[in-house]
C-alpha cells in the first residue's frame, strides 16, 4: 500500500492517489477540528489534527506530496468562506512549512522511525521552535492584510494559531509517522481491544466518575500510558494520547470532569496542560524506551557475534589439538606396528627358507599361517582403535569410564614402556558417567602424553605414571598422577590456558590441556583440577555418576 516515493513517482495513478488521500484526510481532520472548537466555548484554542497528519505524511513520503497539503488547506479555507486570495496564501504557506520541516529533519540527520530520543527532541523543537512560529506570523499576517482578523486581535490569533498547531502536530505527526512504517506489522484486533479498552478507561474516568482533581486524574492516567509505551513501543504510546484528546475534549462538550469545574482560564489551561502531559510522557518515555530497545538489540547482535566468534575459535583450536594428537597416534601406530612388521618379516624369511631346504609341508604352512592372521589381526585391531578414537560423539550417552581410559592406556603402553616409564592401572570395578566417550578418551590421552613428556624431560631411576578412580555417592573421581616434580606454583593458575606451553622449545602447541579442559567442562559439564602432590602433578577429573 505505502510506497517509496521513487516508486510513487513513476506510477501517476498512484501518485494522484496519494496527493488525493492527503489532501482529503487533511480536510476532513481539519473540519472535526473546527466542528470540535465550537462546540463549546472552552476549547478556544484548536487542536489542529491536519498539520500533525501534513507533517507526518511529508516526513514519511518527501517533499512530493506538498500538493496534498496545499489542496487540504485550501479546500479548507474555500469552504470555511474566505477569499481566494488568503486561501491560496495560506494553503502556500503551510505548504513550504511542511517543506521546511522535511530537509531540516534530514539535515540534523533525525530518523523519521523516532527509534532515539534525539529523533524526538529534534521533532518537538523543530515543531515548537521553527514551523509554528513561521506558520503563525506568516500566515496571520495574510490574514490580518485581508481584513479577516484587526490590529488588535493579531498576539491572540498569533498564539491561537501557534498553539493549536503545535498540539495538532506533537499529537499526530508521531502517530502518522509510526502508522505508515508499522501498518503491516499492526495486530489490528489486538490494537483494537487496546485502544477500546483505554478508550474506557478515560471516559469512566473522567465522565463516569466525574474526577475533578487534575493531579488524581493524572495520577491513574500516566502509568498506564508509560506501561503500554514500554511493552507494547510508541505507536501504541501515541494512540493512547490521541485518546486522551477526544475523551478529554467531550468531557468538555458534555460539561463534566475535571475541565469543566473551575474557571473558563482555568479549564483551558487544565485540559492543554493534561494533554500536553500526556503527549510529552509519551514521546519522552516512548524514544527512551525504543533507545533501550535498540541497545539491548545491538548488544545481543554484538554478543552472538563474540560468541560466534569464540565458538570458531574455539573449533579451530580443538582442531589443532585433534591434529596434534593425531600426529602422536601415528607414531604410537609406527611403534605398535614395528613389532608385528618384524614378526611378519620373520614369517616369511622362514618360509622360504623352509621352502628352499624342502622342508614347507603343509603343517608349517598351517602354523605360519595362523601366526601371521594373529598378528594382522592385531594390526587391524589396532587400526580400529585408532580409527573410532578421533570420530566425533553425536550425542550425549552413559558410558564407561573404565573402558575409555584403558582404550587410551592400551594405545599408548608400548610408547611409555620405550620411554622407561611405569604405567600403573589396575581398577577391577566398573564406574559409569553421561557424556561423549572418544571426546572424554582424548583429554585422557592429553593428560597422559603431558605426563610422559614431563617424565622423559627427568633424569629418574624409577619413573611412573598411577592412573586410579575414587568415588563419592554422586561423583566419580580419575586422579591421574606421574613423579615428574610437579608443575612450578607461578604457573600452576595458567595451566589450562589456551596457547601457554611450557614446552616452547619443543614444539609445543598450548592446546592440549585447554583443550582437555574444553571437553571436561563446557562439554561433560564436570570439573578439572591440577595440583601439586608428594612427587609431582595430580590431574583430578571430578564426573557425574550414572546408575
Amino acid at each position: 500500500m505505502f510506497q517509496n516515493m521513487e516508486s510513487v513517482k513513476q506510477n501517476p495513478i498512484i501518485y494522484i492517489v496519494l496527493i488525493s488521500s492527503i489532501a482529503g484526510v487533511y480536510f476532513l481532520a481539519a473540519k472535526l477540528s473546527f466542528a470540535l472548537s465550537s462546540s463549546h466555548d472552552i476549547v478556544t484554542i484548536v487542536i489542529f489534527a491536519a498539520e500533525g497528519i501534513a507533517l507526518g505524511s511529508v516526513l514519511f513520503f518527501g517533499t512530493k506530496v506538498w500538493p496534498g497539503v496545499f489542496l487540504g488547506q485550501l479546500f479548507v479555507a474555500l469552504n470555511s468562506g474566505m477569499d481566494i486570495a488568503p486561501s491560496v496564501g495560506i494553503s502556500i504557506i503551510n505548504s513550504f512549512e511542511t517543506i521546511i520541516a522535511f530537509y531540516l529533519f534530514h539535515h540534523y540527520r533525525l530518523d523519521n522511525r523516532l527509534l532515539r530520543l534525539k529523533d524526538v527532541v529534534g521533532l518537538i523543537l523543530l515543531i515548537v521552535l521553527v514551523l509554528q512560529p513561521f506558520s503563525a506570523i506568516f500566515g496571520n499576517t495574510v490574514l490580518l492584510m485581508d481584513g479577516i482578523i484587526q490590529s488588535h486581535e493579531y498576539l491572540k490569533s498569533l498564539f491561537s494559531w501557534w498553539f493549536g498547531n503545535v498540539m495538532g502536530q506533537l499529537l499526530f505527526a508521531p502517530f502518522t509517522l509510526l502508522f505508515l512504517h508499522n501498518y503491516k506489522r499492526i495486530q489490528f484486533f489486538e490494537y483494537l481491544f487496546y485502544v477500546v479498552m483505554f478508550g474506557i478507561f478515560i471516559y469512566v474516568l473522567e465522565v463516569e466518575i466525574d474526577i475533578e482533581n487534575l493531579s488524581l486524574l493524572l495520577t491513574f492516567t500516566i502509568p498506564v500510558v508509560i506501561m503500554v509505551n514500554a511493552y507494547k513501543g510508541l505507536f501504541y504510546g501515541s494512540t493512547f494520547a490521541i485518546i486522551v484528546a477526544i475523551v478529554s475534549s467531550y468531557s468538555v462538550y458534555l460539561g463534566v470532569g475535571a475541565f469543566s469545574a473551575n474557571s473558563l482560564l482555568d479549564n483551558i489551561i487544565n485540559i492543554n496542560f493534561f494533554i500536553l502531559t500526556h503527549i510529552s510522557m509519551v514521546l519522552i518515555s516512548g524514544a527512551l524506551f525504543e533507545e533501550r530497545k535498540q541497545t539491548e538489540y545491538l548488544l545481543q547482535m554484538k554478543v552472538n557475534t563474540e560468541l560466534k566468534r569464540n565458538k570458531d575459535q574455539q573449533l579451530l583450536m580443538f582442531q589443532q589439538s585433534r591434529l596434534a594428537q593425531m600426529g602422536e597416534m601415528i607414531a604410537m601406530i609406527a611403534h605398535q606396528w614395528r613389532q608385528p612388521l618384524n614378526n611378519l618379516s620373520l614369517i616369511n624369511q622362514m618360509i622360504v627358507s623352509k621352502y628352499q631346504r624342502g622342508k614347507l609341508d603343509d603343517d608349517v604352512v598351517t602354523s605360519f599361517n595362523q601366526k601371521s592372521k594373529k598378528l594382522i589381526n592385531h594390526m587391524s585391531a589396532t587400526i580400529d582403535d585408532f580409527r573410532t578414537f578421533f570420530k566425533s560423539d553425536k550425542e550425549k550417552q552413559r558410558f564407561c569410564v573404565n573402558e575409555s581410559i584403558e582404550k587410551v592406556l592400551n594405545m599408548t603402553e608400548s610408547m611409555i614402556g620405550l620411554n622407561n616409564i611405569t604405567l600403573e592401572y589396575d581398577e577391577k570395578k566398573s564406574y559409569y558417567t553421561y557424556g561423549y566417550p572418544n571426546e572424554f578418551s582424548q583429554a585422557i590421552l592429553n593428560i597422559v602424553s603431558n605426563a610422559q613428556d614431563a617424565l622423559i624431560e627427568k633424569e629418574l631411576d624409577k619413573k611412573h605414571i598411577h592412573v586410579f578412580i575414587e568415588e563419592s555417592n554422586e561423583t566419580i573421581v580419575v586422579n591421574i598422577h606421574d613423579n615428574a616434580g610437579g608443575v612450578p606454583e607461578e604457573i600452576l593458575d595458567k595451566i589450562f590456558d589456551p596457547y601457554f606451553s611450557t614446552k616452547e622449545n619443543k614444539n609445543g602447541t598450548g592446546l592440549g590441556l585447554y583443550m582437555v579442559k574444553m571437553i571436561i567442562v563446557d562439554h561433560m559439564y564436570a570439573e578439572i583440577t591440577v595440583s601439586n602432590i608428594k612427587d609431582g602433578a595430580n590431574f583430578k577429573i571430578t564426573l557425574p555418576k550414572s546408575l
